[in-house]
Order: C-alpha cells, then structure tokens, then sequence
C-alpha cells in the first residue's frame, strides 16, 4: 500500500525519504532471502506498478532502516511527528520490534487524542 495507494502517500510528509529506506530495506531482505518467491513477487509487483519504486529499485542502494523520522497528516488528528527505533532481534532476524515516539508536545498531544478516541 505504501508505494501503490495514493491516500497513503498522502499521510507522509516525508514520503520521499521513507520511501527511499523502504527499497533500501527491502533490498536487504531479498539479500538475505534470495530463495523467496513471495518476496521476489512482491518487489516484481511493485516494480511494475510503482515508477517511483522502480527508479529507487534500479539504484541497487541497500539499507537497514532501524532509526530515523516519521512526519505523518493524520486525516483525524492532524500533523503528528515522530521518531521510530527498530530493535533486530540476533536469536530470531526474521522478528524486530519497533518503538515510535512523538517528537513534540502537539504529536504527544495528538497521539493521545487518538487513543482516547481509539478506546471510547
């Protein structure tokens, strides 16, 4: 849904950069799974139907994505800012947790809002 729905795209203000680590992680992985063909299917879809992907794809650029800013127009609550941290797990690489933290007051404020709404 990232590279292909458009409402999605609109949700990042740093669309651009996010999709950028997507690919490099994603390469990662189909570095470390070279025999999966879902995987394989996956970025093939992707290569065909998103340009952009395609164009980051052919850069060959290869990352592990484990810190780094997330700045999301939530269509509820509006602007929200965060940080995000993956942990990789060295017992089982095929698990990771990640944690995300809002930057500011207002992202604090907002993610609140989102609970409490969430709950209710």
């Amino acid at each position: 849904m990232f590279f292909l729905d458009p409402v999605h795209r609109g949700l990042y203000r740093n669309w651009e950069d996010l999709a950028r680590i997507h690919v490099g992680y994603l390469r990662l992985t189909a570095g470390v799974h070279p025999t999966d063909a879902h995987l394989a299917g996956l970025i093939g879809e992707l290569a065909m139907r998103s340009r952009v992907f395609s164009r980051l794809w052919s850069t060959g650029e290869v990352a592990d994505c484990t810190t780094g800013p997330m700045d999301l127009d939530h269509p509820d609550i509006g602007r929200v800012d965060v940080d995000y941290q993956i942990w990789l797990q060295p017992d089982s690489p095929d698990h990771r947790l990640e944690v995300y933290t809002p930057r500011d007051g207002p992202s604090h404020d907002a993610l609140r809002r989102l609970a409490v709404r969430a709950s209710s």
